[in-house]
């Protein structure tokens, strides 16, 4: 029996099927090359747009230029309009400094209440000590209103209730960090009260010298109208790793869920000022990395590790911010906050908070901040912290001495592929036009050919039939 084979099979192809079936082949041809072609592209605009996030966003202060990161807007300073009130001020002898000015000092007062810390800044503020207190004191005229800063150990401390006044104004005296002395004077009560030996911080503007007799005797000194005090601590000690590692054991704990004991001041200071200082002699190489072992031991027991030295290897930036400062024995004004997450952290927790002695405004990304980081700093203590969905979780708090951004390096192998594969497509595209455009000829050719013998033919047939 013969195969059953089909009716095309074996047919003979007319040259109206041929071009159609060369058109067909020539559409295929050119989707393949447009669509390799668009490929090609978006991996180039994918690939510089990376590059170009990588450098300048990761990094979003250029070397070599000093470029301030925007916290908070400016703010106007708020004049005192009261200066015929300070001509009345007789303060230039030891017997007129036994004398305040009232009027003067309730306008103050009410002055100071205006006054928010930012505010103070913008009339520059100054750190009160004993050589400023001594320049007062030579020319307190031409130092009236000056926004003061006075740090130091309580004196003295008293109340009063004066008639026609409708606060209570609280007084003493300060023993300051750089030497001298401090009169204060302020409405608004502090959370804690004040206690003769304790530390307080007051922010103000200057009245006149007072000479105000203390538990030492008469005391001659600035005297600061301001709008409260804020509790303070002396200036922080730097410890030996010994000493520091012994303090920390004794006095830090791990939170708890049931007993959450928040971040004691003393502590973290020393803790601080360690890190900052012993930046460049701490033997970071032999310090432990922060791999997914060492995270978990921390977290099932804090104590054995506090104040070790760490090094965090390349990990997420979750977010890093610049703030102001609690009041602290470091005296600074502001210090850097942030999340570190790393996805080999496989543990109980994937993250880690730090804080650090130091601004360092390219991490932060509101304005670009390098997504990947490297980190060297030392163990604190457990925390717990509420998750978005408000439950509690637990997690590690460094004190860091340094944060680096890291830029990966580029692997310009796939993209040398990629460009390989364009090349090889477009060369591929010219040959297929080449050989169509030749075959086009070639069939145009071969149709003429056929028309010229299918004429010739009709014309012999004519003559054939002409001569019979």
């Amino acid at each position: 029996m013969k195969p059953n084979i089909p009716s095309s099979v074996g047919k003979k192809m007319t040259l109206e099927e041929a071009q159609e079936l060369a058109r067909r082949d020539k559409r295929r041809l050119l989707l393949m090359g447009g669509a390799a072609i668009a490929m090609a592209v978006f991996y180039v605009v994918a690939r510089t747009s990376e590059e170009k996030q990588d450098t300048d966003g990761s990094l979003a202060l250029p070397a070599g230029q000093n470029v301030e990161v925007p916290r908070e807007s400016p703010i106007v300073t708020i004049p005192f309009d009261q200066a015929d009130l300070l001509a009345n001020i007789r303060d230039d002898t030891p017997e007129a400094r036994l004398n305040v000015s009232n009027e003067a000092l309730t306008a103050l007062l009410y002055y100071a209440k205006l006054l928010t810390r930012r505010n103070y800044e913008a009339l520059g503020i100054e750190d009160l000590d004993e050589s400023r207190c001594n320049a007062i004191a030579n020319d307190p005229d031409s130092a009236r209103v000056a926004p003061l800063r006075a740090r130091g150990q309580v004196e003295a401390y008293s109340t009063r209730q004066r008639a026609g006044v409708k606060f209570t104004e609280f007084y003493g005296t300060l023993a300051l960090d750089g030497g001298g002395h401090a009169h204060f004077a302020f409405t608004t009560p502090p959370e804690v009260a004040p206690e003769i030996g304790g530390y307080l911080m007051v922010e103000g503007v200057l009245v006149q010298m007072l000479r105000s007799e203390t538990l030492n005797g008469f005391v001659d000194a600035p005297l600061i109208a301001s709008r409260t005090a804020i509790s303070s601590t002396p200036s922080t000690v730097l410890l030996d790793s010994q000493a520091l590692r012994l303090a920390l054991f004794e006095g830090v704990k791990d939170d708890e869920i049931e007993n959450v004991s928040g971040l004691p001041r003393e502590h973290l200071d020393q803790l601080l000022l360690y890190a900052r200082e012993r930046l460049e002699t701490e033997n970071w190489e032999e310090a432990t990395e922060l791999n997914n072992q060492a995270l978990n031991g921390i977290l099932q027991g804090g104590e054995a590790f506090r104040g070790i030295p760490f090094r965090i290897p390349v990990s997420g930036n979750l977010g890093a911010w610049t703030e102001r400062a609690d009041e602290n024995g470091l005296r600074l004004d502001t210090m850097t906050h942030g999340w570190i997450g790393n996805f080999s952290w496989t543990g109980a927790t994937g993250v880690i908070q730090w804080i650090a002695p130091f601004d360092q405004p390219e991490l932060d990304q509101r304005y670009g901040g390098a997504r990947l980081v490297t980190a060297k700093g030392y163990f604190f203590k457990n925390i717990y912290y509420l998750k978005q969905d408000q439950s509690p979780h637990r997690a590690p708090l460094f004190v860091l001495s340094e944060v680096t951004p890291f830029i990966p390096v580029h692997d310009p192998t796939p993209s040398y592929i990629m460009y390989g594969v364009l090349g090889v497509t477009a060369l591929m595209i010219a040959l297929v036009f080449f050989l169509l455009r030749r075959d086009k000829k070639a069939a145009e050719q071969l149709r003429q050919d056929f028309m010229r013998r299918r004429k010739a033919r009709a014309e012999n047939k004519q003559a054939n039939a002409e001569t019979s």
